[in-house]
């Protein structure tokens, strides 16, 4: 068995030609319901039966209110948004604690905003998603381990980060098969091999022989990081 966090839950829209998650999202939920009609008749006795029509979805985050976030949406976003009443492409991942991906991605308008503020507490928001058209759904798991695991740097030992940084280059870490990347003892399971890396993703690109990892956040004073991998 494979459990998926709940920080592993991630909202993004697609904007301006990439996947931006939404900034400050505490929890979500993803709903699909079937229509039916009934067709019983004669000689079906007691018993009404069914038959299945068509699919309507919905969604919906929940979080703490955050305003001008780098690489990340914001409710002032979504709101411009619902209020140009614009179609919007959206995905919902969920990444299992192994690496398996699931992915449901699809068009949605946003229906109901709320945010709310208390004396004593901090602004909090609810949107509500109401989808359209056809859901695609992808499952994608992690190709099983076969053969020696490698952990850079050896077990027992650290490899800290220049604060201030994005980005590490380890000699002779190219062209490896990347089990699992961690920051801080937290996994990056959405290891990509091209492109911009957003919320928990790491780029992993070859240079030569050495090995460029690329997170998408500047590092904090005495983050760490280790990788798993075998060898192709």
């Amino acid at each position: 068995m494979s459990k998926v966090r709940g920080e592993d839950w991630v909202f993004y829209a697609f904007r301006g030609g990439l996947w931006l998650p939404y900034a400050c999202a505490r929890s979500g939920n993803f709903n699909i319901s079937t229509d039916f009609i009934e067709t019983t008749g004669p000689g079906d006795g007691n018993y009404q039966t069914f038959l299945p029509t068509s699919h309507n979805f919905t969604a919906q985050i929940d979080g703490i209110m955050a305003l001008d976030v780098a690489n990340n949406l914001t409710a002032a976003d979504l709101l411009l948004l619902q209020l140009n009443k614009e179609k919007i492409l959206c995905r919902f991942t969920q990444t299992a604690e192994n690496g398996d991906v699931f992915i449901k991605e699809a068009y949605f308008y946003i229906q109901n905003y709320t945010d709310t503020g208390s004396f004593d507490g901090v602004a909090t928001f609810s949107i509500s998603f109401r989808g359209t058209g056809v859901l695609t759904v992808t499952f994608t798991p992690v190709t099983p381990i076969v053969g020696q695991v490698y952990r850079y740097p050896a077990q027992g030992s650290t490899a800290p980060l220049t604060p201030g940084a994005t980005s590490v280059t380890v000699p002779g870490l190219g062209n490896k098969y990347m089990l699992g990347v961690f920051l801080d003892g937290q996994a990056n399971n959405d290891i990509i091999t091209s492109g911009t890396p957003v919320n928990q993703e790491v780029l992993y690109e070859t240079s030569g022989s050495d090995g460029v990892f690329t997170w998408p956040y500047p590092f904090e004073p005495g983050t760490s990081w280790y990788c798993n991998y075998q060898d192709l």
